[in-house]
Parts: C-alpha cells; structure tokens; sequence
C-alpha cells in the first residue's frame, strides 16, 4: 500500500515539474526518443519490437508503474551496507527491494531512455545474432532501446541510491569499491559505470572504461580509491547509433548487479590503487594474439595448430562460426598442444581468452612453467560441457607477477578426427580496472 501512495505522489510530482517547466521555459521539454519530458517511458512500440527481436519466451512489463521505478519525491535513502545494491529480480513481485531506480528526467535535464524490466529467456539464434553469445538471462532482467538511430551521447541512467562514502585500501589487498553486473549489448552499444555527487545529472567524477564486446562479462569494474562524500552510481547505457542493413539504433540488457567496498560509513582516507605499470613490450607481443601474424601466430602454426576464419568440420562436431576472423584450432585425436615463452609478468594481470568445442570430453587445459621447467602449474581447465555446446566461450585466468619459461594451452581428450578445439582473442587484461593491458598501452605510445 505505502508503494502505491509514493506512486501517487510520485504522479502529482511529475505534474508539479510539468508546471514549474512551462513557467520558467514556456514549455514542455520535450525528447524525441521519451513520451514525455519527464519520465523518460521510451517508444513503447520501439520495445514491442524490440521484444519481438529477441524472441524465446520474453516478456515485457509495458503496464508496471513506474517502469522499473523512479526516486522518491522524499528523497532517497542512503544505503546501509554494500549488499544494499546487489540486485537482480528488480523490484518483481514478491521479491527484495531493488536499490536502483530511473533517473528522474525534467526540465531537459537526466537522460532520453529508461530501464524497463523484462522476464525469461529470449532465443538462442537471436540472442547469437544481436549480442554474439547464446548465453541468456535467467529470471528477471532491465533492458533499454531503441529502433531509432541516436546521437551517441544519449543514453539510458540506472542510479543507485546514495553511498555515504566509500573506504579504498592498498591495490595489495585488492579492495577497493568493486561493481560487478552481468551485460547484453547490440553492436556499437556501450555500457559503462560512473559515480556522481546526487543531482548531478551526467557531471560525472569518474567513469570506468566502456564494455562494448565480451556479453556477457560480467563486468568487473574497480571504483578506485577512497570517495568521502556521499556519492550514487550510475550504469549508464548510450551509443545506439546502429543504422545498416534496415536496422538502427540499438539494445543493452543488464542482471545480476552487486556492489563491495571496504566501509560505506566513517571513512578515512586510504590510498588510491598504485600508477599503473605497463609490462614489457615483448610480453605483449607474444601473449596479445588475435592470429593476424603476431608471434603467437607462428609459434601456433608450427605446433601443429591451424588458423582459419572460416567455420570446420562437420554441422554436429566441428567449429560452426568464428568469434570474429582468424581463431586456431586443432583436430583429433589425442592431445594438442602449442607453447608461447617466455616472457615477464610485472603486474597484476590477467590472461584472456576465448574457446570453442563441442564433444563432450573434449577439454581446455593451460600451464604455465618456470624455474627452467622445474615448476609446471596447471592455471586453468574449462568446465565440463553444457548441454548447449555449440558456443565461443570467454574466460580468464590471474597470471602470478614472475618470470615465466612458457604458457601452454593444450586440448585434450580429443577423441577422434572429428573432435575439434578452438581458441582466440588471447589477451592480458587489468583485473582491478578492467581494461586491455597491451591494447592500451600501444594506443598510448601512437
């Protein structure tokens, strides 16, 4: 009932803003992706067919007030500990709270889409075709669009409420802020995290990097640092500039959302995560390999591996699609292997990388090996099949700082000639920023 009664008045708000607009602009403000200028709705026939895009069993939730929800005319409470922002049933019926809200839109201040909430599983073929994954959300989910091309800077703001304050720690202890979610985007759609003072609309304080590939992460983004004023989170969703092929604008879909940080209240002052170090160039030359000539590509073609970009062997067994162009793949039967060292790793960093196979007892293994081959570690072995198993699946794994003789990855159990294992997108990411290591540290030195 109290929900019902703050809806109301959440009503009677919007048409006090109404007022207040058209007296000090003579106007309306108006958006040409929003109903209205106030609670950002989106197009709703937009959605319908962005429903119908997705296919499976998806529902859309057209008829729930007020969408996912929007801030209270009181105010918003300050969260009283981190697990206050893991959210992922969005405020469904009979379910927890949801400590995220719309951002309130008036005056042409906020942002042009809202979140809405959705349910179950879209299809697998759609879910490969719009996001590149078959993975899909289970349960609950909010999702954002529009079948309009848009400017790039218009976007959909999912605001947490207030933090007091965050507690950062030495990058040792690894605990700094951490917000962690679960993302579906289009092409050309990218997902962020923000943080802001509250009101501030999009004057952000910091930003994380943007997550445009890789559905469906999660996203693991490092707030840096200690925040000692009261500050709100902001996922925001922008870049539906789509337009090709009789399609545009774009999609981002987002679940399972959770937060951590050392304290929320009575913060001191710790320091920020440490300068970043780049890693030596030779490391990025061997260990960042998409099989466009790089060294890795001929360490791979001279074990036995081949590189191709174009789908092999049969329908039921073999490779179907690549993740982008040129993957490696190796064919049965027994155990292959391709070897890349050596190399140093100087700082915290995590090795990337994308696989493909299909028969059931196939499997992905990677060792490192150091101390002149004294010390041989298994870092790393792929999950048993899933009943789906025609899918590029991305993953990682942390590499320990250290001299290394090499790093292994090797298939096995292939069983026959017609068993297959893929591999790609081999990379070193930043595990507390979330960032390419090699990418960035190339763009830097152009």
């Amino acid at each position: 009932m109290l929900k019902q009664i703050e809806y109301v008045l959440v009503i009677l708000g919007i048409l006090s803003l109404e007022t207040v607009c058209r007296t000090t602009t003579g106007s309306v403000p108006s958006n040409s992706n929003s109903v209205n200028g106030f609670g950002n709705f989106g197009d709703a026939n937009s959605l319908l067919h962005l429903k119908k895009i997705l296919g499976g069993n998806v529902e859309i939730d057209l008829l729930w007030f007020p969408i996912i929800k929007w801030p209270s005319i009181f105010g918003q409470a300050k969260i009283q500990y981190p697990r206050d922002l893991c959210c992922n049933d969005f405020d469904a019926l009979l379910t927890r709270n949801c400590r995220w809200r719309n951002e309130w839109t008036a005056c042409g201040i906020g942002d042009e889409f809202d979140w809405i909430r959705g349910k179950n599983r879209w299809g697998l073929n759609e879910g490969l075709t719009v996001f590149g994954t078959e993975e899909t959300a289970s349960g609950y989910f909010i999702m954002t669009g529009t079948i309009k091309k848009s400017h790039p800077d218009f976007s959909a703001m999912l605001v947490s409420d207030p933090i007091q304050c965050q507690e950062g720690e030495l990058v040792t202890a690894h605990r700094d802020g951490n917000l962690m979610f679960k993302y579906w985007t289009s092409p050309s759609v990218k997902v962020r995290a923000c943080i802001r003072r509250p009101g501030n609309g999009k004057a952000y304080d910091w930003c994380s990097d943007d997550f445009v590939i890789d559905d469906p992460g999660p996203a693991n983004i490092t707030i840096p640092g200690s925040i000692l004023y009261t500050f709100e989170i902001i996922i925001e969703a922008r870049n539906f500039i789509y337009d090709a092929f009789g399609i545009q604008g774009g999609l981002c879909i987002i679940d399972d959302i959770a937060y951590n940080a050392k304290a929320i209240y009575n913060c001191v002052l710790e320091p920020h995560i440490k300068p970043v170090i780049n890693l030596p160039e030779k490391t990025c030359k061997l260990l960042h390999c998409t099989f466009q000539n790089e060294e890795c590509f001929k360490a791979v073609t001279s074990s036995g591996w081949k590189v191709t970009d174009k789908p092999v062997g049969n329908y039921h067994t073999g490779i179907r699609r690549p993740l982008e162009s040129n993957y490696a793949y190796a064919q049965g039967s027994g155990t292959r292997v391709f070897s890349l060292g050596k190399f140093t790793i100087n700082r915290e960093a995590q090795l990337e990388f994308c696989y493909y196979r299909s028969s059931w007892k196939t499997k992905l293994a990677i060792f490192t090996t150091q101390n002149d081959g004294e010390n041989r570690t298994i870092i790393y072995e792929s999950y048993p099949l899933e009943a789906y198993p025609h899918k590029w699946i991305c993953d990682g794994v942390r590499l320990e700082i250290g001299s290394y003789d090499s790093i292994e990855f090797q298939g096995e159990k292939l069983l026959n000639e017609h068993s297959y294992l893929a591999i790609d997108q081999i990379g070193l990411a930043d595990p507390l920023r979330g960032t390419k290591i090699c990418i960035k540290q190339k763009s830097k030195t152009m």
